[in-house]
């Protein structure tokens, strides 16, 4: 039997990182992470995916739609995000790359960013990636490989590198 808190250890740091993804703001995050934990647990017994971090994700993607068109804020995603590299020239390299991805990423539509974020960061099945943005499996695999061939032609580097 699932305990709330053997949920809330294993998949907080999922959920939180996909909030942050999708708010780039922290207190924004903490709030829909919370909130998101709070619904699952009192619909526990009627899970509608496969899988409980799927249902999580697209619990937090509901509520962050919900607040979204709550407050009207459409702004663009964030760039101001910490980077914890040790080495100084690492840091700065990875910066610049963090930052040109960022601002592919802004550049693109929701629900193409959240298919990609679902798919690279969090590893969801095309099915589950479907059923969070409840579209068919087929729209999923077209959206996520689209997605990364716009944001591929966006990030070539000038030296003919990609991402």
């Amino acid at each position: 039997m699932l305990t709330f808190d053997h949920v809330y250890r294993t998949y907080f740091q999922d959920v939180y990182r996909f909030t942050l993804w999708l708010s780039r703001d922290p207190s924004l995050a903490d709030d829909l992470t919370s909130e998101t934990f709070v619904r699952a647990w009192g619909r526990r017994d009627r899970l509608r995916t496969e899988t409980l971090k799927a249902y999580l994700l697209a619990i937090a993607r509901n509520l962050f739609l919900h607040q979204r068109q709550r407050s009207g804020n459409h702004d663009e995603l964030s760039l101001d995000l910490p980077d914890v590299a040790p080495d100084p020239l690492q840091r700065t390299s990875s910066r610049l790359e963090f930052d040109r991805v960022a601002r592919a990423l802004a550049t693109l539509a929701e629900p193409d960013r959240t298919a990609l974020i679902l798919r690279s960061e969090h590893q969801l099945s095309y099915a589950e990636i479907a059923r969070v943005l409840e579209i068919s499996e087929g729209a999923a695999r077209v959206r996520v490989h689209r997605t990364r061939r716009r944001l591929l032609a966006d990030t070539i580097t000038p030296t003919g590198g990609n991402l």
